[in-house]
């Protein structure tokens, strides 16, 4: 018997439940990326207010929308509060601008006041914060260290063009293990996150000079490779895990465009730092959106080694964060067709609701049957990529109308066209329904 279809839209909802207990205490170790954007205002604001910064980072996202489950201490929101080198902040956060990874293990040597490192432009500073670290390492319940990102940039010259030093990825593994054993050493037992480097060569400032696709492909290579061994060090570490950072720039390098739930991003950066942006202003640092993803990995990774759990930002937060409306994909398609009624609603009585017709590309206006039957028991439909941005679209099945359940992703092709095949389920007959849900 041909199967036949039924569609309707599925409501769905998020329920966000409370933390229990008090939040997970973060320490950091790392550079610009980590220091809260409020002290970082060369980049972090706009031009036409210079002293305010309008992008967010993943500590002040976390002390803003998730204080119940993360912390990296109390907040000092006054400049110089402290005596090192960090500025002002959360007290358990040592991100520190312009610091390599070389730069951190000379800083946790330096164990003399009177006998700064020579050569160190911020050397002055290294063992009062060494100190402090020292101070505020017995608070922390997980160590998160998120360096690196400096130490490509200032040689990805010779990484894009193959004459870095034969050591040089050597050196950034072994001097992250380094840290690591710093940290161990004076809390052996604590949970600890060595994060992978984000590939610098997806800033738009790196990207615009060295673009030539074959050099570029190396410089990839190469830089995934490094990851990889990051990743196995973490592996050779006890109640040691890491977080994903280098999937990041993967995304801004692969996906075209950058998006969220069908609402496009802009990678280059602004000197107004608008929220559709990836990058800041100076086109190298990550602007609130990127900063929300970073969170998600660093909070993932926490969570899993230390059993605590905390919710990661929907896409659908993130944008409501970003002042941005996480249905304008829909709504500017259904702006197209004045007077249409909600996502719910079966506008042109076809049994298709608009959001269903939204997914599958069809008009919401016009009666049709966007549905085939190749084989009398195979069912075929097209779909609109960009929509299956912004929502997912399920199919279920039932022999009696009663008793629905999701098709098997086996029996389901999607072809690079868009199309849908749904092959057969073998029972005499069979009803189908198209449920479409936005995103979450």
């Amino acid at each position: 018997m041909s199967g036949k279809w039924i569609s309707m839209l599925a409501a769905t909802a998020m329920v966000a439940l409370p933390a229990e207990g008090l939040p997970l205490r973060i320490l950091s170790i790392g550079d610009s990326l980590t220091e809260e954007y409020a002290f970082e205002l060369t980049f972090s604001a706009p031009d036409s207010n210079q002293t305010n910064a309008n992008v967010r980072n993943w500590p002040e996202l976390l002390r803003i929308y998730r204080p119940t489950e993360a912390s990296l201490g109390p907040y000092e929101p006054t400049g110089f509060s402290y005596a090192d080198l960090r500025n002002a902040g959360h007290e358990w956060n040592f991100g520190i601008p312009g610091m390599t990874i070389r730069n951190w293990v000379i800083l946790l040597g330096t164990d003399d006041p009177f006998n700064p490192p020579s050569g160190e432009a911020l050397g002055y500073g290294y063992y009062a914060t060494r100190s402090a670290l020292i101070d505020q390492l017995p608070s922390a319940e997980v160590v998160v260290i998120v360096l690196g990102s400096n130490d490509l940039k200032q040689d990805y010259n010779d990484i894009f063009n193959g004459t870095e030093p034969a050591n040089f990825y050597t050196n950034i593994t072994n001097r992250l293990s380094a840290i690591h054993t710093w940290v161990r050493q004076r809390r052996p037992t604590v949970p600890m996150v060595i994060a992978t480097i984000p590939d610098v060569g997806a800033t738009p400032v790196i990207a615009n000079t060295y673009s030539d696709p074959v050099r570029r492909a190396s410089a990839r290579a190469k830089i995934a490779t490094l990851n990889q061994n990051i990743i196995n060090l973490a592996g050779t570490k006890t109640l040691t895990t890491v977080a994903r950072l280098d999937q990041l720039s993967d995304r801004v390098f692969d996906e075209i465009p950058f998006q969220l739930n069908g609402t496009v991003f802009t990678l280059a950066g602004n000197p107004e730092n608008p929220p559709d942006r990836v990058f800041c202003k100076d086109n190298f640092h990550a602007a609130t959106v990127a900063q929300a993803l970073i969170t998600n990995k660093i909070l993932g990774a926490c969570s899993t080694i230390t059993g605590r759990a905390t919710t990661p930002f929907p896409n659908r937060e993130i944008l409501q964060i970003l002042g941005l409306n996480p249905d304008a994909p829909y709504n500017t398609w259904a702006a197209t067709w004045p007077g249409l009624g909600a996502q719910t609603a079966d506008d042109d009585r076809d049994g298709i609701p608009n959001l269903v017709e939204y997914t599958l590309g069809t008009s919401p206006r016009l009666t049709s049957s966007p549905f085939q039957f190749p084989t009398p028991t195979t069912l075929r439909f097209g779909t609109s990529s960009p929509a299956l941005r912004y929502a997912s679209l399920t199919v279920t099945e039932s022999t009696n109308l009663t008793a629905w359940s999701p098709v098997p992703t086996n029996r389901i092709t999607v072809g690079v066209d868009g199309t849908w095949t749904i092959a057969p389920s073998g029972a005499s007959k069979t009803f189908y329904r198209l449920t479409a849900s936005p995103l979450p």
